[in-house]
């Protein structure tokens, strides 16, 4: 039986403690934030991490650096921030990669999904599969037609293993009974530069990644993801429209903290995240990149999460990917 001296006793003890926690939320940010980017610099979701980095710092009044930590199709970055300390203070630009990951590598030490608290949206990237401009394909059906004709002989680059560029090509062999090879490379960037060399002739990429060389003419981009055209590539058909089924969605970017951080600091930087989202330059960014801003609630980030596992599963249980 407890005495009213140790309930008491008790009940100050809890109280100290709420009262601990609160002035930590209070206190919150104390240091900089790092925001780990999964990806290698310079791709699309670096440039649009390190635009709201800059409108976040501004927002906090604390310092928030872009810490790039690319590998094994965003695993290493991913799985340093679920371990790190739930302080809010090292965060995560996520995407829909981490729903891919369970799929590809089924020895991991953390869950790319549940192991994370969702802090909100930031932007929708459509995917568009593009080719190097001195190949023969000036269409879709161009590079089905020849691969058919000779299959297994035509290359393909991504950003990685179970990124969402590689499944993309991925769903394309899948749906039209192609053999396109994945090639993965570390990140946009390099694998970018190879298509554009001629190292390689065929890439999955997202659209912001792709563009400037399209507008330049080193790159042709012959379909790109999504239930409509984007508005920055007006002339370029959706797969839907060229038969493709299962490319409805676009790479979603999102911020997500190491699950356990308390729910007062993600508030705060939910709160923060949608004052950034307001900023005219980082509007700019995201249109030169053909992104689509999203809703900032973390509801919306639950639903889309939601929605994506329930639309990739069926289709990634077919391909068969391994990673380890």
């Amino acid at each position: 039986m407890i005495s009213s001296f140790n309930l008491n006793r008790l009940t100050i003890v809890l109280g100290a403690c709420l009262l601990t926690l609160a002035a930590k939320a209070a206190d919150f940010p104390s240091q900089a934030i790092r925001v780990v980017v999964p990806f290698p610099p310079g791709g699309s979701t670096d440039l649009v991490t390190r635009a709201l980095a800059a409108e976040l710092s501004t927002v906090l009044k604390q310092s928030v650096v872009v810490d790039n930590k690319a590998g094994a199709g965003s695993l290493l970055g991913s799985e340093f921030v679920a371990k790190a300390t739930p302080d809010g203070h090292t965060l995560l630009m996520a995407g829909l990669t981490n729903v891919f990951l369970p799929y590809v590598y089924k020895n991991m030490r953390f869950h790319p999904v549940d192991d994370f608290s969702n802090i909100g949206l930031v932007a929708d990237l459509p995917n568009v599969i593009a080719v190097n401009s001195n190949t023969p394909y000036r269409k879709l059906d161009d590079l089905i037609r020849a691969e058919k004709g000779k299959p297994k002989s035509i290359n393909f680059a991504s950003a990685g293993m179970a990124t969402p560029s590689h499944l993309v090509c991925e769903m394309i062999n899948f749906q039209s009974g192609t053999q396109l090879q994945h090639v993965p490379y570390k990140g946009n960037a390099p694998a970018v530069t190879d298509l554009m060399g001629g190292h390689i002739p065929v890439m999955c990429n997202n659209l912001g990644g792709t563009l400037p060389y399209m507008q330049s003419g080193q790159i042709r981009i012959l379909a790109q993801t999504g239930k409509s055209r984007s508005l920055a590539v007006p002339d370029v058909p959706t797969f839907a429209e060229l038969g493709i089924s299962g490319l409805e969605a676009g790479l979603w970017m999102g911020l997500v903290a190491p699950k356990g951080t308390p729910a007062d600091v993600i508030g705060i930087l939910n709160q923060a995240l949608t004052k950034a989202m307001a900023s005219p330059g980082l509007k700019e960014k995201l249109q030169q990149l053909g992104a689509s801003q999203l809703p900032t609630a973390i509801s919306a980030f639950d639903d889309r999460v939601r929605q994506d596992r329930k639309a990739w599963d069926p289709m990634l249980g077919k391909l068969n990917l391994t990673g380890n």
